[in-house]
């Protein structure tokens, strides 16, 4: 397990959309996070308020993540009622229809294909941050460099949140951008 991802950065980032999303997520939401990596995002989620989420589906390409993703969640994973999976596949190829939520938090490490998959009514979030170059495993391949970046390649019908946030590392530091809004 790569312990970069409950890094400061990481954890505080997912901890801002918590706090931010909430208040857009429909009643017994089913969620799709897309490059979810460890899913750390749909742990704090159901760990915040398991009540708001029927269903969440954690997605990514690594199947070695996938497997972190499932012994994070596993005491959400119990019973026949499980309100949490992880499956490893390309989010880019997943049919996301009938998820009434998609948060993408790695945009910088995929294409833009997903968002063709995303329900036209889906409540949609998206973080990015203007970090350009990292050394293997998170190849960045799909950068942006402003939250005007973000907006414009991510167009929403409506558009309900957006603010960047400055995480200062000292010769780290970085933006991060958030968008929350409907398809």
């Amino acid at each position: 397990m790569d312990l970069l991802s409950f890094s400061h950065g990481q954890t505080q980032s997912k901890l801002w959309l918590c706090e931010t999303i909430e208040q857009y997520i429909p009643k017994d939401a089913v969620v799709a996070i897309l490059g979810c990596w460890y899913n750390l995002l749909g742990f704090m989620l159901l760990t915040r308020n398991k009540s708001m989420y029927q269903h969440i589906l954690g997605i990514d390409i690594d199947s070695e993540a996938i497997r972190g993703a499932d012994i994070l969640c596993q005491g959400y994973m119990l019973g026949t009622n499980s309100q949490i999976r992880n499956t490893c596949t390309n989010a880019d190829n997943y049919n996301l229809q009938g998820h009434a939520v998609v948060i993408n938090c790695s945009v910088e490490h995929m294409s833009d294909d997903w968002y063709a998959n995303v329900d036209p009514n889906a409540l949609v979030c998206i973080q990015s941050s203007d970090v350009s170059e990292i050394k293997e495993p998170w190849l960045i391949t799909n950068p942006c460099s402003s939250l005007e970046a973000l907006k414009e390649r991510f167009q929403m019908s409506e558009l309900f949140y957006e603010e960047t946030k400055y995480f200062d590392y000292g010769s780290s530091s970085y933006n991060r951008y958030m968008i929350i809004g409907r398809k």
